[in-house]
């Protein structure tokens, strides 16, 4: 078996552009074709051992190894892959650099093409053409930054970090950073204060959601309320605070936190624009067909109709500019049945007709949805973006199932495959021990808990943090429909 992996590896490793690999079938893929991509040599009997030496796996006389153990050891196996050496810190590094030099010269060189390209004048384009680039003008961020405002933006992306494992770590939102429908409501949980460990040691972090707010920026800081209040207690500077990003849709709404704590936009368009310098990936939603976007989205939306009224569901239809959702009435419960044979309708139906642009139609847990663009797209224009390779990027998620929105994710980059909020929580932790990042383990738990509580006690009489404004945040937060992202007080003053 281990041959056979390393098989696997060997003839898909080092592959930039996953839609156009030439695979060698080995005898593993052929037996199971959804194996996926290895993206990095996995220890699984070093792992295998692990695990068995805390559980006693190979010691039970009557149960045989379930399904959630696999996973468990699989996840392990990854972590344990993704770890380096200080040597090769230092040598992917020097890559890294120079990788980073080609992407922001290819994304310099895509806008001035693109600005070379703009026809000169409105008035000399007719009327027709006055109002489409009059379209384009409020659909794109401005284009009039200075050429060195631009490469200064730039350069933040070139910071080396010398941690030992993953560069950039993506996270699902429901189910993976808090539980489904809910937000991120504790800022002294031990899941904010690792992801505050990974930025303050160089780490990229991704909140890649399918939660689609546009650029309404206020509305994601609801849903991460907790953990933006531990950054902003802790005083997480600028530049660590730099490293952490949401991108909204999917893959259509990219945002990265401030110093001011509160995220921030980043511009589409222009030198540093993210959908400029991913233009080379023609999945990228800078080469998207408004056109086709609307079309896919009429097609969803015909389905969900015809699924809920021939299954009976208690549910109603949301269209969004990016997606198309089915969300329950009044808090009742859509059976998984409904939603699963719903998705499968969805996915059926556009694949009959051909579409091109990527997509995802997914059972999210209480709803399902369909949006244009997918996980793949937005892990690989993040990797493009800040010029971190595929084996050096994890996604964490939920959804691994053929009907779920991780799933995409596995061709572009390793993943780990969690349940629970707590057990990303153990998945961090375990990270960050093989990095050699202190976690207080000379403390028992319990001494652990009681100084985590001191210095939050402590915390709150000595910072100038408003405690308050946290406070009502969070009220507002609980008030707001995570579906449609509507406020449902109105009496909740702004």
């Amino acid at each position: 078996m281990t041959n056979e992996l390393l098989n696997e590896m060997n003839a898909t490793n080092n592959v930039n552009n996953v839609n156009s690999m030439q695979i060698i079938p080995s005898r593993l893929q052929k037996l199971v074709p959804s194996i996926g991509i290895f993206y990095t040599r996995l220890p699984l009997r070093k792992a295998f051992m692990a695990y068995n030496q805390k559980y006693g796996i190979t010691k039970r006389q009557y149960i045989c190894i379930s399904f959630n153990e696999i996973r468990h050891i699989l996840n392990l196996a990854q972590i344990l892959a993704m770890m380096k050496e200080p040597k090769q810190v230092e040598e992917e590094q020097k890559t890294r650099t120079e990788r980073q030099s080609t992407t922001d010269t290819r994304a310099l060189e895509a806008w001035v093409g693109m600005e070379e390209n703009t026809p000169r004048t409105e008035e000399e384009e007719g009327d027709d053409s006055k109002a489409s680039h009059h379209h384009e003008k409020l659909e794109r961020r401005d284009r009039s930054d200075s050429l060195k405002e631009s490469i200064d933006s730039l350069s933040l992306l070139t910071d080396k970090s010398s941690f030992p494992g993953p560069k950039l770590i993506c996270f699902d939102g429901d189910q993976t950073l808090y539980s489904d429908g809910s937000n991120f409501e504790s800022s002294g949980s031990k899941l904010a204060k690792y992801l505050y460990l990974l930025l303050k040691h160089g780490c990229y972090i991704a909140v890649v959601t399918a939660a689609g707010y546009e650029y309404q920026t206020a509305k994601y800081e609801l849903r991460l309320t907790g953990l933006l209040a531990y950054f902003k207690d802790r005083g997480l500077d600028e530049k660590d605070l730099e490293r952490f990003y949401i991108f909204g849709g999917e893959c259509n709404y990219l945002m990265r936190l401030g110093s001011d704590y509160k995220l921030k936009p980043v511009r589409e368009d222009g030198p540093g624009g993210w959908m400029v310098s991913t233009s080379h990936n023609m999945e990228s939603p800078g080469n998207w067909d408004e056109e086709e976007v609307t079309s896919i989205l009429d097609m969803a939306e015909a389905c969900f109709q015809k699924s809920l009224d021939d299954q009976n569901m208690r549910a109603r239809i949301i269209r969004k500019k990016r997606s198309v959702g089915l969300i329950p009435q009044h808090n009742q419960k859509i059976p998984r049945e409904a939603l699963d044979e719903t998705v499968l309708r969805i996915q059926n139906q556009l694949e009959t007709a051909k579409v091109t642009l990527p997509f995802c139609a997914f059972n999210g847990g209480t709803d399902a949805w369909l949006d244009v663009g997918n996980k793949r797209v937005g892990v690989q224009v993040l990797q493009s973006y800040l010029g971190i390779p595929s084996e050096e990027t994890l996604h964490i998620g939920d959804q691994f199932l053929n009907t779920g929105n991780d799933y995409a994710a596995r061709s572009v980059c390793p993943c780990v495959w969690i349940t629970s909020p707590e057990e990303t929580t153990y998945i961090l932790k375990s990270i960050l021990r093989l990095a050699g990042v202190p976690l207080l383990a000379q403390l028992s738990p319990v001494a652990e808990e009681e100084k985590e509580m001191t210095e939050t006690d402590n915390v709150r009489r000595n910072s100038n943090v408003d405690f308050s404004e946290v406070e009502r945040r969070a009220t507002r937060a609980l008030k707001m429909d995570v579906y449609t992202g509507e406020y449902i007080s109105d009496n909740i003053s702004s």
